[in-house]
């Protein structure tokens, strides 16, 4: 049975800042919305009406959403998520106007062929040539979406921008209720997962036509909801989670399909090591493992239906597993970078190399921390993108020990508690996935778990004791002051 902590004196000390913050926030929405339809007015020449409304629409509902997260997790604290939504809204114009834009069009841009970059223009490519694929390509889906996304409301990058930034929404408010519902106990620490919205490099990603926003919510959806209904600490019907989670699914095989594999893993982690509180809890374990085998089977179908590349899992298998067999990554890397140092010759290596290449892509791209003051005034997204990304792995870095210690915790606790444990397996599991599933350690690989690590952080930070906490940052520290040494041994001195 959970436990709610009622912090001393919370009805004299949170009404009266509640109605503070409410006014705050109203002033702000008030200020973002003119400010906003100005500037979006003065600079938007494609499609400015469906921009302005689309802009109204995302800022307001994104804020009424907020609200009834805050309602329904009975939380006054996390009101603060309303607020942080108007700052997400504003940063994301921002960083779009500032960052993205300069370097969009194909004929100006001095750094132009970023895989984002591409799909913005063969999306209205494809829309251009009656919806019918100019080539095939592994990330057709995602030029369906957008291509959908500029059929509908017209072709600039502000629009998608802003969509991302609502999807990203919807996949925050979802990974906030389930960690609030997965949790043993209530502890007045629980607002601080609220800041999930701020996280530096989801806030810049979402601004570029990218698939890994997309990716990041429909995994958070696929796992999360098999594990709750598994579980069954939640209300939810068999026929609502099967539809939720299969949809989710269909789409990441259109988008991505071979994150297929560590959701269909991580469910199957889930039926074996978590207890079900349902009658049929066996059975529906097999359902939902036979949803995701499925779907794995189904992906090599659905990409050809949609004009994408053949899909061979034995064959991508072979490619993750050798340089040799993976043309793109050969140029990835420089001579003496430690990258091209992990990257695996054999299965033996993939297997050996895989948890030096999770630090590697916890780090990436510290400790280089160069950032040229030119480049972002004059609007470089490459500049931009590591403004946003080295904070991002910094706090990574920093908050890892708690990571480690809730990750330990809801192990220890997995049979009197088996809900805390969905978030980290979910986590590790599509971790170690990406890290091992790619050569190149590239940071916007690692948005499709980002904001699964910080949930974690936020399982260790609130429910963990000081002392365990302490324990495992001592680890830590040794294990980076390791990877430090080695790092300046074989930079310097080999």
């Amino acid at each position: 049975m959970r436990k709610t902590h009622t912090l001393p004196s919370t009805q004299l000390s949170i009404r009266q800042p509640m109605r503070s913050m409410s006014l705050w926030r109203t002033i702000l929405l008030q200020l973002l919305l003119w400010l906003g339809v100005y500037w979006l007015g003065s600079t938007v020449h494609i499609a400015v009406l469906n921009t302005l409304a689309i802009f109204i629409l995302v800022t307001i509902s994104g804020l009424w959403l907020c609200h009834r997260t805050r309602v329904s997790l009975k939380d006054p604290r996390i009101s603060l998520l309303g607020t942080f939504w108007l700052f997400k809204i504003a940063i994301t114009i921002f960083l779009l106007y500032a960052g993205w834009i300069p370097e969009l069009d194909e004929a100006i841009s001095v750094s132009w062929g970023y895989d984002p970059q591409r799909y913005f223009r063969d999306a209205w490519k494809l829309i251009e040539n009656g919806w019918n694929p100019v080539v095939g390509s592994n990330y057709q889906g995602i030029i369906y979406y957008f291509a959908g996304i500029f059929y509908l409301f017209g072709h600039n990058p502000v629009i998608p921008a802003l969509i991302n930034a609502f999807v990203t929404l919807l996949g925050t408010r979802f990974l906030i209720r389930c960690a609030y519902t997965f949790s043993a106990e209530r502890t007045g620490k629980d607002w601080t997962i609220a800041c999930l919205l701020l996280v530096p490099e989801v806030l810049w990603y979402d601004v570029m036509t990218s698939r890994e926003t997309l990716m990041l919510v429909l995994i958070l959806i696929a796992a999360l909801s098999a594990g709750k209904y598994m579980v069954g600490i939640c209300r939810a019907s068999l026929s609502g989670t099967l539809l939720l989670s299969g949809a989710a699914f269909a789409a990441i095989l259109m988008v991505r399909t071979s994150m297929v594999i560590p959701l269909v893993v991580s469910i199957t982690a889930m039926a074996l090591i978590l207890k079900s509180h349902r009658t049929l809890g066996p059975v529906l374990k097999v359902l939902l493992i036979a949803m995701g085998v499925g779907a794995l089977l189904a992906g090599p179908l659905i990409q050809q239906f949609t004009g994408g590349y053949n899909i061979d899992y034995f064959a991508t298998l072979n490619r993750i597993q050798s340089v040799e067999a993976n043309v793109a990554a050969h140029d990835e890397w420089s001579e003496n970078s430690i990258g091209l140092l992990l990257v695996p010759s054999s299965a033996w290596q993939s297997i050996v190399f895989l948890l030096p290449r999770m630090l590697l892509y916890l780090a990436t791209p510290l400790p280089n921390i160069y950032i040229s003051l030119t480049e972002l005034i004059s609007g470089s997204w490459s500049a931009w993108q590591r403004l946003m990304v080295i904070p991002t792995s910094a706090m990574m870095l920093l908050g890892f020990p708690f990571v480690l210690a809730g990750t330990a915790q809801a192990w220890r606790n997995r049979k009197r508690f088996p809900a805390p444990l969905i978030i980290p397996i979910t986590f590790w599991v599509t971790f170690a996935s990406v890290a091992g599933g790619n050569l190149i350690v590239h940071g916007r690989y690692r948005l499709m778990f980002t904001l699964l690590l910080f949930a974690c952080m936020w399982q260790g930070y609130t429910c963990c004791r000081t002392r365990e906490v302490r324990r495992w940052t001592l680890r830590w520290i040794v294990l980076l002051a390791m990877c430090a040494l080695f790092y300046l041994v074989y930079k310097f001195l080999i």
